[in-house]
């Protein structure tokens, strides 16, 4: 038996291929009430087969829309995120401005009070080395100003004009050594010379180990010299090293200016205690190798 069905496997095969579609055109043309035993017996062989070829046609064709789909959606996510990316890119500029606002309103706020006649400038560079403590400003000559003119933000003085080009000049800050501004206790007005000492602090000299300077204290200019207008502020002494011997006492000073965040600042071009061209030029000859005169 098994080897006449190996041998005319073909024409059996064929049998039935033709055999299925006329019993299934046969049956389907029929009420369910007429089908006869041939016809049962065919459709419960030929029922299987098509569900078979159904459900393998509807995975491939589910397959495929998923995998349309699922192309669009790698479609639609990247074009989300690169409207993610704009939008913070967006959003970082819009803050940016926002903190660039509230600094520059601050600055204003100060100049409405002091009544000073300012020139805000953006900082545009500092200096690395340890011992030039020093900024560059994107303002010069061009807008008025000069050597020796005193800088300072809303928070305090950063320190003087240096030297000047047309559209840039260079301010030395209050944290270099070479520095010096008198300074007055704001609480026990005693009096010394705040000069730079490191590139965080500054420390004040040519106090008397008498003088009442505690820790906490505030420190402003007191105008001496007339390249500072007095009460701005310079700095808060953060520690006091009072020995029992000598006549001086160690002091000191955190400014009041926080230099590693330092974007903008406002250059004094006119107030009441201005120094005169001749004493500029005097102050304008200090440099590395010429130490300050130092205030008793």
């Amino acid at each position: 038996m098994i080897k006449y069905l190996k041998e005319y496997r073909f024409y059996i095969a064929l049998f039935f291929f033709v055999l299925i579609p006329i019993v299934a055109i046969d049956t389907t043309s029929r009420a369910p009430r007429d089908y006869r035993l041939p016809d049962k017996v065919i459709l419960g062989i030929v029922s299987p087969i098509q569900s078979a070829i159904t459900w393998t046609l509807d995975k491939l064709a589910s397959g495929f829309e998923n995998y349309v789909f699922l192309f669009n959606v790698r479609q639609d996510n990247l074009s989300l995120l690169e409207e993610n990316r704009k939008l913070l890119g967006t959003i970082s500029e819009l803050r940016e401005s926002q903190q660039e606002n509230l600094r520059l309103r601050k600055l204003l706020d100060f100049q409405e009070q002091s009544k000073f006649q300012t020139v805000v400038a953006r900082v545009i560079a500092k200096d690395v080395s340890t011992e030039f403590r020093a900024i560059r400003i994107n303002r010069g000559e061009s807008s008025g100003i000069k050597r020796n003119m005193p800088v300072f933000t809303n928070e305090g003085i950063v320190g003087r004009v240096l030297r000047t080009s047309a559209n840039s000049a260079d301010v030395v800050t209050i944290l270099d050594p070479l520095s010096a501004v008198d300074a007055i206790d704001q609480r026990s007005r005693a009096r010394g010379t705040v000069e730079g000492l490191t590139d965080e602090l500054c420390a004040m000299r040519f106090t008397l180990r008498t003088d009442d300077i505690q820790t906490g204290d505030v420190l402003v200019s007191s105008g001496l010299g007339g390249m500072f207008p007095k009460g701005i502020p310079l700095g808060t002494v953060s520690r006091v090293n009072r020995k029992s011997f000598g006549i001086s006492q160690e002091v000191e000073v955190r400014p009041s200016v926080d230099f590693t965040k330092l974007e903008e600042v406002m250059v004094v071009i006119h107030h009441a205690m201005v120094p005169t061209s001749d004493k500029a030029e005097k102050l304008d000859k200090t440099d590395k190798t010429e130490k300050p005169e130092k205030k008793n």
